[in-house]
């Protein structure tokens, strides 16, 4: 094989990528790019401030176990009662101790003060989930939020304290969603709880219009598609407990954060806080998700497209793509809008690698087959006169060839043609044909070839052949019944037309004055050969036995007998054309009358299969239609076999190529399914105007049979009914075992597919 004839698909560069792409995929989905994303962040969050107020919010760092020991809860109790109107959060692994804490903070107060302040105390938590949900209790989320994924789902056990709120602390793959969902109701995380204290509304709802929105009474706070918002940049003010028990209660902060230490992502929650705090973090809406998907697809088409141009150009092209990525982020991030970029721009130079690599080795192989076609241009000419040119006909085959070489191959192709060696001039012109450079003269010289085979053999594939093992291709029949003027008692009067194996006459018998066709065979010249023995032994009795089959649709067999060199049948003269005439797109006959037909064949081929006949030619030129009397009539019974004592021997094929079923093809012994199979073919040629399997040759048309699927009958015809493709498909099944397994079992589905799509009933 060429390496032209190799695309990138077929080499091993392809899977090298397809394994990097999957594996970065998957590095991509559990959050391997997390650090580098969140780095990203913090980049932009110093190159580009943003704007804050004063943070209401404090982060507390407490030692781990200040909640359990009795003398620092006693601290607890007294930053709690100096600052009674700050909403309280507790993050913390121990949240049975902080649970316990709060508790008995809240009955100590119950002893000593009646109401409490209006404030809230939240819990964080990985284990207990509150029972708090939107108002408006959103049942479904938008497709880009289903299918991907995003909203985690949490199930644990529901806890509800009137005193006391939970609220979990999620973080997924370097985003922290405010939401997550329960079968199909949303309810808030930690984050989300924030917000209302931030906002001090009393009402909240979720809205999903595209993107997630929380709706309070004041502001909207997008959460984009899937309810993922991004953290980075500073953190809220950090300040020791005994710092802001000593501070000046006046300004007291709106919120106050305790972390025991024990909760392995405290930073990120206390970066995203302070975003949330300032509503300047960062989302990624529809629009944002489309104009970043686009812009890869984008860059990937145009690294693979640059692929084979010079590496200055692929560098330029990369250095702009990854300056308009920058910018694009750049401009999103102002409207607080995030956009990955490092790994898109991670997996685009891996794919400039690998195709630059495959570009590489396929440059290293063109220049070797550049110099394989200079030695070859010198070789070619001096193997031609030692006759010797089959031996570098591999090296042509598997060559990237020049101009020069095209110029000497069709100098020599041009010699062996005028020595009359058409047969290599014909195969070097179709190699020229082959290549990637067209050749004039290469082009010109095959379609005065074409067209001359073409009237040589436009009827070879539709003849009937008969080709015992042995026999290397049929032989050519010569005719010596041109100049007969009886066929026994039957007097010659012209002649109707060429058969399947010789000529086919119109004669009479002159006693009863009955018009007949004589179809004649020209048998052997060779008395002693034993082929022409049992060919001859077979054609009679054969031709008895189709004489023996009385039907409405068989032709009727008047007598066989043998005149000189040939053999000849006499049958009745039939008027009316064969269904051949009626094959091109223009002249097609009507579906319903073709299935009508079809069941006339199928019911006398089935009353000639229980007489153990199997036909073995059925194609459109052996089925005569009367259009008068809407009648077909089945002809050509020359080659048929009595199934239950015939002496064909295993290897013969007989049949015509177009029609012969796999059995007929591989010289294997034929039944009614045989029939079955050709049948279909003629079922399928009549419909549509083409041929299930076709080539230009016998051995092309044999392979197409026995290995490739056909197209179906509808693909030609788009008007044609489902039965169509049902009843040709399985009458062609290429096993045997498969196909209708009787003539009766075809006509059944023919008959029934008639009533049903046509609402029509059999001719009879």
């Amino acid at each position: 094989m060429k390496l032209d004839d190799i695309r990138f698909h077929q080499t091993g560069w392809f899977y090298l990528l397809v394994l990097v792409i999957l594996g970065f995929g998957w590095s991509l989905m559990n959050g391997l790019f997390s650090e580098v994303n969140q780095w990203n962040r913090e980049l932009l969050y110093r190159v580009i401030p943003q704007s804050s107020s004063p943070s209401k919010a404090v982060w507390v760092d407490v030692k781990s176990n200040i909640i359990t020991n009795t003398t620092s809860e006693s601290r607890l109790f007294q930053l709690l009662d100096k600052y009674p109107n700050s909403h309280l959060v507790i993050i913390s692994k121990n949240e049975s101790a902080a649970t316990q804490f709060l508790r008995s903070y809240l009955v100590a107060k119950e002893d000593t003060q009646n109401s409490q302040p209006a404030r809230q105390l939240l819990i964080a938590t990985e284990n207990k989930i509150s029972g708090n949900r939107f108002t408006n209790a959103v049942e479904k989320l938008d497709w880009v939020s289903q299918n991907f994924g995003r909203i985690p789902r949490i199930q644990s056990v529901y806890f509800n304290d009137s005193e006391v709120s939970y609220a979990p602390l999620i973080f997924n793959r370097g985003a922290a969603p405010l939401i997550w969902q329960d079968g199909g109701t949303l309810y808030p995380s930690l984050f989300a709880s924030l917000i209302k204290i931030f906002d001090s509304s009393k009402t909240f709802q979720l809205t999903n219009q595209l993107n997630l929105i929380l709706n309070s009474e004041q502001v909207e706070w997008p959460l984009g598609l899937t309810g993922e918002v991004f953290y980075a940049g500073n953190s809220l003010p950090l300040i020791q407990l005994d710092q802001l028990l000593s501070a000046n209660s006046v300004d007291s902060p709106k919120l106050i954060i305790i972390d025991d230490g024990t909760y392995k992502n405290a930073h990120h929650t206390n970066q995203l806080i302070a975003r949330l705090e300032q509503q300047n973090y960062l989302s990624i809406n529809w629009l944002t998700w489309i104009m970043g998907f686009g812009l890869l697809l984008l860059s990937t088409w145009l690294i693979v497209y640059l692929s084979n141009r010079s590496m200055l150009v692929q560098l330029i092209n990369i250095i702009v793509l990854l300056s308009l990525a920058v910018i694009g982020q750049y401009i999103l991030f102002s409207q607080l809008q995030w956009v990955s970029i490092i790994p898109a721009s991670i997996i685009l130079l891996l794919v400039a690698v690998i195709l630059n690599a495959y570009q590489a080795e396929k440059r290293r192989f063109l220049k070797l087959q550049n110099l394989n076609s200079e030695l070859l241009e010198t070789s070619v000419p001096v193997f031609y006169e030692t006759r010797q040119l089959e031996k570098i006909k591999p090296w042509l085959d598997s060559v990237r060839p020049r101009a020069e070489l095209m110029e000497k191959v069709f100098d020599v192709a041009l010699q062996a043609e005028s020595e009359n060696n058409k047969t290599l001039a014909l195969k070097l012109f179709e190699w020229m044909e082959c290549q990637p450079i067209e050749h004039s003269g290469a082009v010109q010289k095959l379609a005065e070839y074409r067209v001359q085979d073409e009237q040589e053999s436009s009827d070879d594939l539709d003849k009937t052949l008969v080709i015992s093992p042995g026999q290397s291709s049929p032989g050519t029949i010569s005719n010596p019944a041109l100049q007969i003027e009886n066929f026994g008692r039957y007097q010659v009067e012209g002649i109707l037309g060429k058969g399947a194996m010789g000529i086919v006459f119109q004669g009479v018998d002159p006693k009863i004055n009955r018009h007949v066709a004589i179809k004649t065979l020209q048998l052997s010249v060779d008395e002693f050969d034993e082929g022409f023995k049992e060919t001859k032994e077979r054609f009679f009795r054969e031709a008895e036995t189709a004489g023996n089959l009385s039907h409405a649709n068989i032709v009727t067999i008047y007598d066989v007998g043998e005149e000189g060199e040939l053999g000849y049948i006499a049958m009745d003269l039939l008027t009316g054309a064969p269904l051949s005439n009626f094959l091109k797109s223009d002249n097609l006959l009507p579906a319903p009358l073709i299935y009508q037909l079809m069941i006339q064949i199928t019911d006398a081929l089935d009353y000639a299969h229980k007489q153990n006949v199997v036909h073995r030619d059925i194609k459109p030129a052996n089925i005569i239609y009367d259009d008068e009397i809407q009648r077909v009539t089945l002809t050509d019974f020359g080659i048929a076999c009595v199934t239950d004592q015939s002496k064909t021997r295993t290897g013969t094929i007989m049949g015509s190529p177009f029609y012969m079923s796999p059995e007929q093809v591989l010289g294997e012994r034929v039944d009614g399914r045989s029939d079955i199979f050709s049948l279909g073919v003629t079922f399928y040629q009549l419909l549509s105007g083409h041929l299930p399997f076709s080539g230009e040759s016998i051995a092309s048309v044999a392979f197409h049979i026995t290995k490739t699927k056909h197209q179906s009958v509808r693909s030609w015809n788009s008007k044609l009914s489902a039965s169509a493709v049902r009843i040709t498909n399985k009458a062609m099944h290429k096993d045997a075992t498969k196909r209708y397994q009787t003539m009766f079992e075809f006509k059944q589905a023919l008959i029934s597919a008639l009533k049903r799509d046509y609402k029509k009933a059999p001719i009879v």
